[in-house]
């Protein structure tokens, strides 16, 4: 209903939201670290306490960025060719943004994966029936957009609406300080992997005229659902590792399971894309976007790849080991300085992507698992 151009602009504006998303999953990942601690000591109220205090501070910060997204608005718009009222609508999306983590970390660090299930399907429904019926509507780009802001705004009245029992003042305080130099690590990992799957379409709305840009926007929007489809286990992996951890355990068993499922995962959907192409095409966005069936598979197995190195990352992270980070970064810079020397096809795009990840992937197994026969020490650091 959109056409390419709009999938254009929405493949940009999905591109930004997960920049914005690295500060999200900053404020996930750390809280349920350190929930995770707490709860595995029994400490409700320190619990509650970190509960009530992100959620002060977050407040503070998500209007400090919505100001200066506004102010910056114009300059946004016209960089990237989108229509002002969609840069006033993503401002309006950051605060929520930037709140819905803080339930879902404290369901993530409680290992209460139920309700942050339904938390995720709901936000995941919630998405796709506020875009549907908006578009449907006639709002086009502006209501594709609004219906991802109301998305987030479900899921924050939902979590905070499942944690009530934890709102409350207590006479424990968490040192701030703690969970602010642990933070860093976890913005710079998430920065570089989100950086990884956001960087191309930037670069091909840049370089690629409008309607390609929609094209290549379909496609990668084809590609990162084997990503998210198996995303929720890491929300599994890292809040038991960070546990066993915390008991002076290891969990690599954990780890290769998790593994395991991405991959079972990651191939189902890759059987589908190989085999029903077309069908996958049609269902999802026409048959004015056939032409980009032939670069649906290999795409997906490059976010296959990705979906590995995302796993492995976050078992490090829960084990305090950022050696690796390094590696993250020099792969970002690598995208960047290839493809403004190669992009002249799509096919240039995909293979500078395919060849970084499946490099960066090999790094992480080596760098995880094994050292001269043995696991590496779990404890090894910066």
């Amino acid at each position: 209903m959109l056409g390419p151009e709009g999938y254009g602009i929405l493949g940009v504006v999905l591109t930004l939201i997960y920049l914005i998303l690295v500060l999200h999953y900053v404020i996930q990942t750390s809280l349920s670290k350190f929930v995770a601690s707490f709860h595995a000591k029994k400490d409700n109220a320190s619990i509650s306490n970190l509960f009530v205090r992100s959620t002060k501070k977050v407040i503070l910060l998500g209007i400090i960025l919505f100001v200066i997204t506004l102010l910056l608005s114009w300059l946004l718009a016209d960089f990237f060719r989108l229509p002002i009222g969609v840069v006033w609508i993503v401002a309006l999306t950051i605060p929520f943004i930037l709140l819905v983590p803080i339930a879902r970390g404290m369901l993530q660090g409680i290992q209460n994966f139920k309700k942050l299930g339904i938390n995720f399907i709901t936000e995941a429904f919630a998405k796709f029936i506020f875009g549907l019926i908006l578009v449907f509507l006639g709002f086009g780009i502006f209501g594709a957009v609004f219906g991802i802001t109301a998305a987030y705004i479900t899921s924050f009245i939902l979590g905070y609406f499942v944690l009530k029992k934890y709102w409350k003042k207590t006479n424990r305080t968490v040192d701030s300080k703690e969970v602010y130099k642990y933070s860093w690590p976890v913005f710079v990992v998430l920065l570089t992997l989100t950086l990884f799957y956001s960087l191309d379409i930037m670069l091909v709305k840049h370089y690629f005229d409008a309607v390609q840009s929609g094209f290549y926007a379909a496609f990668a929007i084809l590609g990162r659902i084997i990503f998210f489809a198996s995303f929720s286990l890491v929300f599994v992996l890292f809040p038991k590792s960070v546990e066993a951890h915390a008991l002076g355990k290891t969990n690599t068993k954990l780890l290769k399971k998790s593994l395991i499922l991405v991959s079972i995962v990651s191939i189902a959907g890759l059987l589908v894309y190989l085999l029903l192409p077309k069908l996958v095409v049609l269902i999802l966005f026409g048959s004015k976007y056939l032409e980009i069936t032939k670069y649906v598979f290999p795409f997906g197995i490059i976010m296959m790849l990705f979906s590995f190195v995302y796993v492995l990352s976050f078992y490090n992270l829960s084990i305090n080991r950022y050696k690796f980070i390094y590696a993250l970064i020099l792969l970002d810079i690598s995208e960047i300085i290839f493809m403004i020397l190669f992009h002249k096809n799509f096919y240039q795009i995909i293979f500078i992507l395919g060849t970084l990840i499946f490099l960066a992937l090999i790094f992480m197994l080596i760098y995880t698992f094994k050292k001269n026969g043995k696991v590496i020490n779990s404890n090894s650091s910066i």
